[in-house]
């Protein structure tokens, strides 16, 4: 157990820290891990899909004689745009922000140490290529994140996430991040020949730094995937459906380093643009955050 001296010490170092202006860190000092993390993940997305388009070129020489048959027949030809049209104009479910029961103010309970975060957090974050979107908003009433991609003809991704700086009481403790964060999501592939790939999924990033804002080391990369699908020939497939952000995430933690936690989705895309051939792809993930939970046994 703690004594009253150390108790004391850890205050007058976390006040020094605050007068100092190092603590809590800066939204810029919070962004950059989260926004190296997923450079690392498009460059993935992006070798998977170069490989897909090398694939799809060999693709296309095999249906070059049945494309050239169709577009020789006018009724294939107005059959391959209404479906077409068909496919990509077709209602998609609308996505919601479910609404927080009650409002959270900061506070603390004993037995093991909970403390209880709701907004405004301390850093928000988001980013995206063409044909994408990303939104985060870290301030109330609503705190909340999506991510939507609907690449049209290439491929896409978007990424978005809130923030909140964090500091144990014990010098060695285990901390659990409870998050509570209703999600929504929707997404489609769709394939008349050519193939079609759509992935999304909701995140806890923890990066941790010194007082100082020096050195930064990733603490949890949990990543839960929503879904994963591909299409291809006639296939079309698509879900709409919603949960909760798991509250079992867990890491060891020290009083001397502070903590950024992230709650972020991602969602990725690729399809291909044609009259006759040709895909459709989407993802959209929706994310709520009224409150933030953090456990720890010392």
């Amino acid at each position: 157990m703690k004594t009253k001296g150390t108790q004391d010490k850890r205050r007058r170092i976390i006040q020094r820290a605050i007068a100092s202006g190092v603590m809590p860190l800066s939204q810029t000092v919070a962004r950059r891990g989260i926004a190296a993390l997923n450079k690392r993940l498009v460059a993935e997305t992006q070798t998977r899909y170069a490989e897909r388009k090398r694939a799809a070129r060999e693709s296309q020489k095999m249906l070059a004689p049945l494309i050239k048959i169709i577009r020789q027949d006018k009724s294939a030809m107005k059959a391959a745009q209404n479906v077409r049209r068909l496919t990509t104009h077709r209602k998609r479910p609308k996505i919601t922000y479910p609404k927080a029961l009650q409002r959270v103010a900061p506070h603390v309970r004993s037995g093991s140490i909970i403390k209880f975060f709701g907004p405004p957090y301390d850093a928000e974050w988001g980013d995206h290529s063409n044909d994408a979107s990303s939104f985060a908003t870290k301030d109330p009433p609503e705190p909340r994140f999506d991510s939507t991609t609907r690449p049209g003809n290439g491929s896409a991704w978007s990424s978005a996430g809130v923030g909140k700086w964090f500091i144990p009481d014990g010098e060695s403790t285990w901390v659990r991040i409870g998050l509570y964060a209703p999600y929504e999501y929707e997404w489609r592939v769709a394939s008349t020949w050519e193939t079609a790939h759509s992935d999304g999924f909701i995140a806890v990033y923890v990066q941790s730094f010194d007082f100082g804002g020096g050195d930064p080391r990733d603490e949890v990369d949990r990543r839960i995937g929503l879904w994963s699908e591909g299409s291809a020939w006639q296939q079309d497939h698509s879900d709409s459906g919603g949960g909760y952000y798991p509250s079992d995430t867990y890491f060891l933690a020290s009083n001397a380093r502070q903590y950024i936690i992230w709650a972020w989705c991602h969602t990725s895309a690729d399809d291909v643009s044609g009259r006759v051939v040709w895909s459709y792809a989407s993802g959209e993930i929706a994310v709520s955050l009224p409150w933030i939970v953090f456990e720890e046994w010392i």
